[in-house]
């Protein structure tokens, strides 16, 4: 016997172990192939994927391959290959979409820190001329009892319905409360 047809015949049979959901011979398999996914990783680069996340992938699409793999097909080494490629060339599409643009060339902050690395505009001065406590202050200030009910349920920290019974106001008076709120904290904080 030739050692292709010995290699095709142990193939075969893990293939046919595989299809029966052994996980030993998608291993085997995996490292009979390693050499060939390890070409195909190398063809190919994207920014977010290292050696596992690329060793676990090959392990997905061969296993899937021996599940659907037919002798009619060829050889099972093409087919696998032909399959691992159309997954990276997959890969590399969704990494190159458009609307991931700004996220693959972004730079994080901490590289930018590591690499001493200025790009980052420092603020000239504060925006606010007054201090933040004073502001703070003068806004609450401003607001009356019922405005200050209805921060608190902008906030979050009340409920509306409960606002309503205790102050015995309608719904309508309380929202439009809440609408002046907004207002005048748009007021303090962009003029």
């Amino acid at each position: 016997m030739k050692v292709s047809e010995l290699t095709e015949k142990i193939e075969a049979d893990l293939i046919a172990r595989i299809c029966h959901e052994d996980d030993d011979a998608l291993q085997e398999l995996c490292y009979y192939y390693r050499p060939m996914i390890n070409a195909v990783e190398k063809n190919y680069f994207l920014r977010h994927y290292d050696h596992q996340d690329w060793e676990q992938d090959a392990m997905i699409v061969c296993y899937k391959s021996a599940i659907v793999y037919s002798h009619k097909r060829g050889k099972f080494g093409s087919y696998f290959k032909k399959r691992l490629n159309n997954h990276a060339r997959t890969l590399v599409r969704y990494d190159l979409a458009y609307r991931r643009r700004a996220f693959k060339e972004s730079i994080s902050l901490e590289a930018l820190i590591e690499n001493n690395t200025e790009c980052i505009e420092q603020p000239t001065g504060c925006c606010l001329e007054v201090p933040i406590s004073e502001t703070y202050t003068e806004f609450l200030n401003s607001l009356s009892a019922l405005e200050i009910s209805a921060l608190l349920t902008i906030l979050g920290e009340a409920d509306q319905e409960k606002i309503v019974k205790r102050l015995k106001i309608d719904r309508m008076a309380l929202l439009r409360a809440r609408s002046r709120v907004l207002q005048k904290l748009r007021k303090v904080l962009f003029n």
